[in-house]
């Protein structure tokens, strides 16, 4: 399925061809100009929020600080190549902590949707239930009926055993061999053709990323995109009776020239890392929850050596889940990546990590992530400054799921785990698994993060959200959150399908109510 290239991986398959967008960079666009919503950002939140915005007929622009890539540029590049171009700040955003955590986003048409795994999990019911009576997100009540468009909207199935790939494969036979809930990951990938770059854009158009599902159909609605464009601040009149009101963006363009869109509704879907910095640059920073209460799902991966080749790069990237101490918040996933581009660190140094790297066609991956306490916090005004203080409670539960995800691994006949703990790198058994663990604290740990949540949270108690249950700013008339920032608390998933049914929630509740 994949070919080297001078050394490089790249995609013989052809890739599809990806649906009419309406894209001009920002360099093109009036530097006066009018619309009736601005949505900032286009990746999971904005992009439905600029679907069903446009399709009840206002006139909509959205603002990207990234480029539209089509499908065809990433079957053209190489895996690293591409890695740079699509992650902000070329794949190396961190949060401050002890540990430190890499903690990727996505930057271009697509927003994150462009560079995730594929993997669609609904938001599971124990959750929601969470968001509204502890937290009083009264829209949580509408998830159901609008997580049943989103896979819809996305054709979310399982994914294939066809193209699973050895790595998933023998996740699935450990699992099962102890008994454990295990089944192919539901993925927004029909016809997958097991490229195994997901992360770096589908190069065969499988993913139904934002810039191939929803985006085509907010723009045949009339929405337009402007990309090359980071938003300064969001513009405010203050004078207008009953209080202030949004009323438009002040945009920078690539060559640090400006322009101004006049709108009276500004939707900001900017991330939950850069939504914080942005409220902070418009004046609308003052809520004293507005950049707390950060979640990450801290994440470690860890390796089993198998006798026979495994090539994890060949096959679906995230292939399976391993459910079955999900109810104690910890969530397994077989995940792979292309040669070179993993989390995992290999033991050794000079020629033992060169004898690691040429064996490791026969290592079996698997990555294990925790629903975390909101445990981080968003930081200043030009960018997002994020610290992380890892919960003593989550770093016991990592070291939990690195326990389990080794039992997994030699269940399926993995003759040794690689920790990927330079202080303890590999066992050869459970016991000595066990006995490495037990000396093991948090801090000697690996870590990796993805999905932040919850920054500008919406709920009912006006002290500790900074959005009402409607996903309204509050303190000012026409500001909708609609990123992952609004979510309450971790979702516990991979989290774009919650992302996108509380976009579609609070985009549909300003229509009904004000629209």
């Amino acid at each position: 399925m994949l070919a080297l290239n001078g050394g490089n991986l790249v995609s013989p398959v052809v890739p599809r061809p990806d649906p009419p967008l309406d894209c001009v960079q920002a360099e093109d666009w009036p530097s006066r100009s009018t619309a009736d919503a601005v949505v900032v950002g286009s990746g999971a939140g904005g992009a439905m929020a600029a679907r069903a915005l446009a399709q009840a007929g206002m006139r909509v622009t959205v603002i990207e600080e990234g480029e539209h890539h089509t499908t065809a540029s990433f079957a053209r590049g190489t895996p690293l190549d591409r890695f740079v171009r699509l992650y902000r700040d070329g794949g190396a955003t961190f949060a401050y902590g002890n540990p430190p955590l890499l903690l990727p986003s996505g930057r271009a048409v697509g927003g994150t949707t462009v560079v995730n795994s594929g993997t669609c999990y609904r938001t599971p019911d124990r959750v929601v239930r969470r968001w509204n009576a502890t937290f009083g997100f009264s829209l949580a009540d509408q998830l159901a009926s609008h997580l049943d468009e989103v896979e819809r909207d996305l054709n979310v199935r399982s994914a294939s055993m066809d193209v699973l790939g050895r790595n998933g494969e023998l996740a699935l036979s450990g699992a099962r061999k102890l008994g454990w809930q295990a089944e192919p990951l539901r993925r927004n990938a029909v016809g997958c053709a097991g490229s195994c770059q997901c992360v770096v854009g589908c190069p065969t158009g499988a993913k139904q990323s934002m810039q191939v599902s929803i985006l085509p159909h907010a723009c045949a609605a009339g929405a337009r995109i402007v990309t090359r464009a980071r938003v300064l601040r969001v513009l405010v009149d203050r004078d207008r009776p009953g209080g202030p009101r949004a009323a438009g963006v002040r945009v920078k363009r690539a060559d640090g020239s400006e322009l101004e869109i006049l709108a009276p509704l500004v939707v900001v879907a900017a991330g939950s890392l850069e939504t914080p910095p942005l409220l902070r640059r418009s004046g609308l920073g003052s809520h004293p929850r507005i950049g707390r209460n950060l979640s990450v799902h801290p994440a470690v991966s860890v390796a089993g050596r198998f006798d026979e080749p495994v090539r994890p790069w060949k096959g679906v990237m995230q292939s399976a889940g391993i459910e079955e101490w999900h109810a104690q918040g910890i969530l397994l996933e077989a995940t792979s990546a292309p040669p070179g581009m993993g989390s995992f660190v290999l033991p050794g140094t000079g020629r033992d990590l060169r004898r690691e790297l040429l064996e490791s066609d026969h290592l079996a991956t698997l990555g294990a992530m925790i629903a975390d306490r909101p445990s981080g916090r968003v930081l200043g005004r030009q960018g997002a400054h994020v610290h992380y203080a890892l919960d003593p409670s989550d770093g016991r539960r990592l070291i939990s799921a690195l326990r389990a995800a080794g039992s997994v691994l030699f269940a399926a006949g993995a003759s040794e785990v690689l920790t990927g703990i330079p202080a303890a790198p590999a066992a050869r058994s459970e016991k000595e698994l066990e006995d490495l663990l037990t000396n093991t604290v948090p801090r000697q740990l690996h870590l990796s993060a993805f999905h932040p949540t919850g920054t500008v949270a919406a709920g009912g108690n006006p002290q500790q959200t900074p959005c009402d249950p409607q996903g309204r700013l509050r303190g000012i008339r026409g500001v909708l959150i609609a990123d992952g920032s609004v979510l309450p608390s971790c979702p516990e998933v991979n989290p774009q399908l919650s992302i996108m049914a509380a976009s579609l929630a609070i985009a549909s509740t300003w229509l009904s109510s004000e629209g």
